[in-house]
């Protein structure tokens, strides 16, 4: 096939001459250049996605797959220009979107991705096409520079950028300016119901309200947070565990977004003084339908909505999965195989403790068995099981439902919490009448739910009867496996880490880094690590009603493994940082 000749300027790539410079480069064989040609059926696509759609391998270790990511990066460094992986979490797409209309933006297939003082940098995926730079140096009055991004990110992001902007900006013109961020016609309108009032909700906010939903669940978050604040409303993404500002709108924008949620969840639109909840289910993609949970508050600025999103794959996970090793995955199977009893899931607000219960539940469910739940509220539905929402305002408490479960002839009763001492002895109850009940506490640490029964007013001849072991858990992230790098073991952090346990540090343990793949953070996703106490025959006659927690932890030194040398395991192992145990378990 001979030289490469991409070095030309001002013309498009063009797939034989990608696949010379891929030849030389090293990337592609001879032989797969001449069966690609041979193959290609649609030649209207970027040459990059036709390769993409071959499934080459790398020629040297590790091998990965050659896709659309890893096919822009070499291109932008044949070409010497920059690659730019493009972040909707750190591009202010409000000031980009404002530089040339979208019709114009489509017809030359670039996307501006920063726009400096003096200069807007353009994302392109045709990096020797020059033609258009004089083009819109004239149009915007700036210099124009130059990266190189995947064809497939510049046609997605040009629709999702362009179409939230324009619904945003085409709402906020048709509103009247309002510090307050309250529009009385407006709310009257939602409130009554009126059909007009839909209409006008549903044609500009409902394609932001699908775009976040969908942007959230791409970008793996599992809370979004809709802010009213000074002068503008925010939207911020929890992924991971951490929290990112994702976008910001004209502040009139803010109260017809949350408007529309509330009316999908069946709210009351024209409550905004009292805290309202609700729940909704959405397509976000084929055949994907994600549950959530919605919660509104009254803020100083208007009202702030919080919409947690329950991803139906997580229930389908694993214990393996979630971060536990063999071992603890039999001594679990032992907790929960009895017919009666009472099992513990312990851990702070967002440590996965309800999954880690609805995974076990779904692994138990089957027609031979009656599964009840009592929830506040329910988080995942499932149609295995019987459950049942707590509804204080008529009296239907975690206790007053497990009374009603009695009733209803179950094998197995989970409660979602245990808050006081009515709920704690109706669980003890249900477990020692013949059914095996699950629950969680809110503690820091497994032993400290035995005395967290106790200080509710729980009898500990009741817990000691009862309890077959307690489980405590946190969630963290776990190192991004393509930019994770090898470091000495720092000896203070590991001594911090381990505690006084005598662990040797490692000589070399992994750090985060930072890659497209991981959206730079250093990280993607989250698993356990965990600390599992059977509740031994040596527990039971230890325990009284003024034990304490130091005396625990003082008989049972040794006899588990605790939460901070699993994390540790996990550090030597190399899925997490020293760092990232450090900060969710300390």
């Amino acid at each position: 096939m001979g030289e490469p000749k991409l070095e030309q300027v001002s013309r498009k790539l063009e797939l034989k001459e990608v696949l010379e410079a891929l030849i030389h480069s090293g990337w592609v064989t001879l032989e797969e250049a001449k069966e690609i040609l041979s193959k290609r059926k649609n030649t209207k696509l970027h040459p990059l996605v036709v390769l993409s759609q071959f499934n080459l391998k790398q020629k040297k270790p590790p091998y990965l797959e050659i896709g659309i990511e890893s096919l822009s990066t070499w291109l932008a460094e044949f070409s010497g220009l920059s690659y730019f992986e493009i972040d909707p979490l750190k591009i202010d797409i409000a000031a980009c979107t404002s530089v040339l209309p979208k019709a114009f933006i489509k017809r030359l297939k670039v996307i501006p991705v920063e726009v400096k003082s003096d200069c807007v940098v353009f994302a392109t995926a045709e990096p020797f096409d020059r033609n258009w730079i004089m083009e819109v140096q004239s149009a915007i009055s700036k210099k124009v520079e130059i990266v190189v991004t995947s064809p497939v990110q510049i046609d997605h992001f040009i629709e999702e950028f362009f179409t939230v902007h324009k619904a945003a900006k085409s709402f906020a013109r048709s509103q009247p300016k309002d510090k307050s961020f309250q529009n009385p016609d407006l709310e009257k309108m939602l409130g009554e119901g009126r059909k007009q009032g839909l209409e006008v909700v549903d044609s500009n906010i409902g394609s932001i309200c699908d775009w976040l939903l969908q942007f959230a669940y791409d970008e793996r978050a599992t809370d979004i947070h809709i802010e009213p604040k000074k002068g503008k409303g925010q939207i911020r993404f929890r992924i991971d565990g951490k929290m990112r500002v994702i976008y910001k709108f004209e502040p009139e924008v803010v109260l017809p977004i949350v408007s529309r949620f509330k009316l999908l969840a069946h709210m009351k639109v024209d409550e905004k003084r009292r805290p309202q909840d609700g729940r909704i289910k959405r397509p976000v993609g084929q055949n994907i339908l994600i549950e959530m949970r919605l919660s509104t508050i009254p803020c100083h600025y208007g009202e702030k909505l919080v919409i947690r999103i329950f991803d139906p794959k997580m229930v389908e996970k694993t214990m393996v999965e979630l971060g536990y090793y063999d071992k603890d995955i039999r001594t679990w199977n032992e907790f929960v195989s009895h017919s009666y009893g009472l099992v513990l899931v312990t851990g702070p607000t967002g440590s996965g403790k309800s999954t880690t219960l609805h995974s076990t539940l779904k692994r138990l469910s089957d027609d031979a068995v009656n599964i009840c739940t009592v929830e506040d509220p329910i988080e995942i539905i499932n149609d295995g099981f019987n459950q049942m929402q707590v509804n204080t305002q008529i009296g239907l408490t975690f206790a007053n439902s497990i009374r009603s479960f009695l009733r209803q002839d179950p094998d197995i009763i989970m409660v979602g919490e245990i808050r006081d001492k009515e709920g704690g002895e109706m669980a003890i109850q249900a477990s020692l009448t013949g059914h095996l009940v699950l629950s969680t506490l809110h503690t820091n640490d497994a032993l400290s739910a035995i005395t967290r029964l106790i200080d509710i007013g729980v009898p500990a001849h009741l817990i000691n009867a009862s309890v077959r072991g307690i489980l405590a858990q946190r969630l963290v992230r776990v190192l991004c496996k393509y930019c994770k790098e090898q470091a000495p073991c720092s000896e203070d952090l590991w001594k911090t880490l381990v505690g006084g346990e005598d662990i040797k540090a490692p000589a070399h343990v992994f750090k985060a880094a930072g890659c497209r793949e991981c959206k730079n953070t250093g990280y993607s996703g989250r698993v356990c690590i965990y600390e599992m106490v059977p509740y031994t025959s040596e527990i039971k006659n230890f325990v009284n009603d003024q034990v304490s927690l130091e005396a625990l932890k003082d008989l049972t030194k040794g006899k588990f493994i605790g939460i901070r040398i699993n994390g540790a395991r996990k550090v030597m192992e190399g899925v997490t940082s020293i760092e990232e145990v450090l900060r969710v378990a300390f």
